[in-house]
């Protein structure tokens, strides 16, 4: 144990400065009124994203398949020809699209 003597006083290294706080804080209203006049924006989306879904009527959001750009020749034809279809995007995933607006 060490000690540092600071003054006539002194006092252990071990020893925390430890704050009496008052009673916990009684719950109050909040500050800001309930209903904000700050005016609410609505997030612009990448323009990247709106090329690569695309909203279906049925609301439904398309997107590409990945996998065809190179080494086209290291694939069957099933493949490549399966790689151009579009695919159907999860409907968790497709409800966090059309929120942030990322459907052309």
């Amino acid at each position: 144990m060490m000690i540092a003597c600071v003054g006539r006083v002194a006092q252990s290294a071990h020893h925390q400065q430890v704050r009496h706080y008052a009673k916990k804080e009684r719950s109050r209203a909040p500050l800001t009124p309930t209903k904000s006049k700050v005016k609410k924006y609505k997030m612009k989306a990448p323009s990247s994203m709106k090329f690569r879904f695309r909203t279906m009527k049925d609301g439904q959001v398309r997107r590409w398949r990945a996998g065809k750009r190179h080494n086209a020749h290291l694939k069957s034809k099933e493949a490549k020809r399966r790689l151009r279809k579009p695919a159907l995007v999860h409907l968790a995933y497709a409800k966090v699209i059309k929120k942030l607006n990322f459907c052309g």
